[in-house]
């Protein structure tokens, strides 16, 4: 963030303003600066105001660098996402040709559950860290609405299934696995687990690439 660099003499100047604006005939030129001036920040608040700023962009900027891990209770499969809630990386174990098509596909849903919580987790202890910059939020009917328009949404389901029907992928709106399956019989006992996992987390990505169109005309749309 650049700061504005403030006159030393910034005060004598709003002060001169003010006189210079009492000589002003009454009238609409007058009430425009009256306006103006009444609205000119004092510098101890700018100073704060900026503060906030600054810290605000860099956890912001801090966060945006962060991944958020989780696994199933087994250790099977292993879920890597961005802040934003995006598959980076899905992994399944060796061990994965012990289990079922449907006790594999749990093992990804509970990873995915995992790696969500940690995610959930570090924005909350985030708030708790920082209050005084949720206290300093200004309202914003914008981002209100656009809330609401994807809570209207949120039973939304986009799905991505593989060429060869090895397995399908379902997320919401904004991206989150809602439901994972493997289709062909012995999935989990015929594909190597490097293929496997490589297979699963181009599925995924695809139902999220899906969502996050979907998303982006969602928020791109006028106000009512």
């Amino acid at each position: 963030m650049n700061r504005i660099e403030i006159p030393e003499d910034y005060e004598d100047r709003v002060e001169a303003a003010r006189r210079a604006a009492r000589r002003l005939p009454a009238g609409p030129v007058r009430d425009n600066v009256d306006r103006a001036l009444a609205a000119a920040p004092a510098r101890d608040r700018y100073e704060q105001a900026a503060d906030l700023a600054e810290r605000a962009q860099a956890l912001t900027e801090e966060l945006a660098t962060r991944t958020f891990d989780g696994t199933d209770a087994g250790r099977v499969a292993w879920v890597r996402l961005d802040y934003l809630g995006r598959l980076r990386t899905l992994a399944l174990s060796p061990t994965v040709d012990r289990l079922s098509n449907r006790a594999a596909a749990d093992a990804i849903e509970a990873a995915w559950t995992g790696a969500e919580k940690t995610r959930s987790e570090h924005v909350l202890n985030l708030e708790r860290a920082h209050p005084d910059l949720l206290a300093s939020r200004m309202p914003d009917r914008k981002g209100d609405e656009l809330r609401d328009r994807i809570a209207a949404r949120a039973a939304d389901r986009f799905a991505h299934t593989t060429d060869d029907d090895l397995c399908s992928a379902e997320v919401d709106i904004e991206g989150r696995l809602t439901g994972f399956k493997f289709l062909v019989p012995n999935a989990t006992l015929d594909t190597e687990c490097e293929e496997l996992s490589a297979r699963a987390t181009a599925t995924v990505q695809a139902a999220q690439a899906e969502a996050h169109e979907a998303l982006a005309a969602l928020l791109s749309r006028p106000a009512a």
